[in-house]
C-alpha cells in the first residue's frame, strides 16, 4: 500500500497485476479528457458593444468562424446572432455581462443625437463602466474602436501619424471620443487592460458609395471588421509616450490621397484594406 501511494504521489500508478508501472495520466479518466479536449476546442468569447449598428454587425459577423461572440447595446434590439440588453451603467449587471468573456470589441463612436454635454458624459461614463467591469472579472484584451476626428484639427497638408497628439477642439464628438480614449489608456497605464485603439474614417461600404465624389477618410466596414480581428489576438507594445499594453493604429482604405497614414498597420497589424477608390 505504501508504495502504491508513492508511485502515485510520484506521477507513476500501476496498471493491472502485472506491476508494469506506467505514468498516471496514461491511465486517466477518459471522460475528463474528453471533456478538457472539447474546453479546449472551444472558440473564445468575445463581446462587442454597440450592437444596434451595422459596423458592430459586420465585425460580429468578421469574427463569428473564429470567436463565440456576443452583442450589446443599450436597447433592445432584433439581431440574429446572441445579444443581451445593457447599458452599461456602473452596477451588477455590466459585471454579469463581460464575466467569462476574454475580449471585448468596444465600438466608442459618437453620435449626435444627443446634447453635446450628454454625448459626452454618456460615451466616457459607459466605457469607464465597460472597462472597470472587465477589469474586475480579469478579461485581459480589449479591442477600442475610436475614429479620426479628434486629429482633423491639423492642416490637409500634413500626413498625420499614430504619434501625433489629438486636436479634438471643442467638437462635442470628437471630445467624447478622445476621452474614452483617455479613460482606456489610464487603465492600460495601471496594468488593468491590455488595449488596442483603431482610429477609423467615414465607415461605408464600397457598393454604396459607386459613383460618389471621393473621400479620403472613406474605410469599408468590412476593412475594420478585418482590422478588430487582427487586433484582437496582438499583444499592443508600448505606445509612443511609454504606456505599455496600450497602443493605436489608424484604419482607412488603400489611397495615396489619405490625409492619414495607415503604415503601422500595415507593418504591425497586417492590415491590407480590400477597398480602395
Amino acid at each position: 500500500m505504501e508504495r502504491r501511494r508513492f508511485l502515485q504521489r510520484s506521477g507513476l500508478a500501476v496498471a493491472g497485476g502485472a506491476g508494469v508501472l506506467v505514468p498516471a495520466h496514461v491511465i486517466a479518466d477518459p471522460a475528463a479528457e474528453r471533456t478538457a479536449v472539447q474546453e479546449e476546442e472551444q472558440p473564445q468569447r468575445v463581446l462587442v458593444t454597440a450592437a444596434e449598428t451595422r459596423l458592430a454587425q459586420t465585425v460580429a459577423d468578421g469574427l463569428a468562424a473564429t470567436w463565440q461572440v456576443l452583442l450589446t447595446a443599450a436597447t433592445e434590439i432584433s439581431i440574429s446572432r446572441p445579444f443581451r440588453r445593457c447599458g452599461l451603467e456602473a452596477d451588477e449587471s455590466t459585471r454579469d455581462l463581460v464575466r467569462g468573456m476574454d475580449a471585448i470589441v468596444h465600438l466608442a463612436l459618437a453620435g449626435t443625437e444627443r446634447s453635446p454635454g450628454d454625448e459626452i458624459d454618456g460615451l466616457v461614463r459607459a466605457t469607464y463602466n465597460l472597462l472597470t467591469a472587465a477589469a474586475a472579472e480579469g478579461v485581459r484584451r480589449v479591442v477600442h474602436v475610436s475614429s479620426l476626428a479628434a486629429l482633423r484639427g491639423y492642416d490637409e497638408a500634413f500626413t498625420v501619424t499614430e504619434d501625433w497628439r489629438p486636436r479634438p477642439g471643442d467638437d462635442a464628438p470628437a471630445l467624447a471620443e478622445y476621452l474614452a480614449e483617455s479613460t482606456s489608456r489610464e487603465f492600460a497605464r495601471q496594468r488593468q487592460l491590455e488595449v488596442v485603439v483603431l482610429r477609423i474614417g467615414t465607415v461605408v461600404r464600397a457598393e454604396s458609395i459607386a459613383g460618389d465624389a471621393f473621400d479620403p477618410l472613406w474605410v469599408d466596414e468590412r476593412d475594420v471588421a478585418q482590422a478588430v480581428a487582427l487586433a484582437l489576438p496582438m499583444s499592443p507594445p508600448a505606445s509612443a509616450r511609454g504606456t505599455a499594453g496600450w497602443t493605436v493604429f489608424h484604419i482607412l482604405s488603400d489611397s495615396p490621397r489619405a490625409r492619414f497614414s495607415i503604415d503601422k498597420a500595415r507593418q504591425r497589424l497586417g492590415y491590407q484594406p480590400q477597398h480602395r477608390w
